[in-house]
């Protein structure tokens, strides 16, 4: 079966390349290439959490504990990282744009060292977790909205794969469920 996690690591992938010519840019201070690259940034991000929220963390919900503390912190984080870079955006397209230079500086640090944090901490705790967690009938379903996502046919209130779900306890393993994400 083919991995749940390897588009999401190629969209984290584009994201840390993006972010690395952003850092360029705003180390020159090159306004034209600030606003593209955070142009970019934006709407590969916005495509990027729709997959994860939309998709992998809504059926990874029901292979979690009800009380699950980082689904929740996962989204907030997403919320400041689209706003970040909204704000940016802001900012560089702004009419007014002597003395910007600081503020902007500032709000690509804040942005860089944000998005650097939650890409390893998924990378390195939640996707493997929800990957192990996760069985193989919901990893196809997963795949199945990954691709009409990628080939624009996505409705991101379309819930009707996710009615069948069954409310019965998944058929994991004590040892699966206790991989450590699920009690964070």
């Amino acid at each position: 079966m083919k991995s749940i996690i390897e588009p999401l690591l190629r969209d984290h992938a584009k994201l840390r390349t993006l972010a690395g010519e952003l850092r360029a840019h705003t180390e020159r201070f090159d306004l034209p290439g600030m606003r593209q690259t955070a142009q970019a940034m934006l709407d590969t991000a916005r495509a990027h959490i729709l997959k994860e929220e939309a998709v992998l963390y809504l059926i990874g919900m029901k292979f979690l504990k009800a009380n699950n503390k980082k689904l929740p912190e996962l989204f907030k984080e997403h919320d400041q990282t689209l706003s970040r870079l909204q704000n940016l955006g802001q900012l560089l397209f702004s009419a007014r744009l002597t003395n910007i230079e600081d503020q902007a500086r500032q709000t690509v640090f804040m942005l860089l060292e944000g998005l650097d944090h939650h890409l390893a901490e998924e990378e390195s705790v939640v996707f493997p977790a929800l990957d192990k967690l996760i069985d193989d009938p919901h990893k196809e379903l997963i795949l199945h909205r990954y691709g009409t996502m990628d080939g624009g046919e996505f409705d991101e209130l379309d819930r009707m794969p996710l009615v069948s779900l069954s409310d019965e306890e998944p058929h994991t393993s004590g040892s699966v469920r206790s991989s450590g994400f699920d009690t964070l």
